[in-house]
């Protein structure tokens, strides 16, 4: 199998996100780079479903609470970028404070 780059980005992202969810399930506060990972994750299945990007911004704030991940974490991630194909194109979904 032949990926491209951004093909093996979404791979990564996807598998960190499976396992970074797993851990939330078991009560295991999760680090920076899972919660990166589940918040992209979250943003690319929403494009994939076909909804807005607005509709995803606004269901981004309630995927991670300040109790799903490690003391510090939220103060972190002020803000993530992530470039998402919607059914009218690319966007670039831009995640401000996304973990209340």
């Amino acid at each position: 199998m032949h990926l491209t780059p951004r093909e093996l980005d979404k791979v990564l992202t996807y598998t960190v996100a499976d396992i970074a969810l797993r851990r939330k399930a078991k009560g295991i506060k999760l680090n920076h780079p899972e919660s990166v990972a589940v918040l992209s994750a979250y943003v690319l299945d929403g494009a994939r479903e076909g909804r807005s990007v607005e509709d995803v911004m606004s269901g981004a704030r309630s995927v991670l609470t300040n109790d799903d991940v490690m003391p510090g974490v939220a103060d972190l991630i002020p803000m993530i970028q992530i470039e998402a194909v919607f059914t009218d194109g690319s966007r670039l979904v831009t995640l401000h404070q996304p973990i209340q």
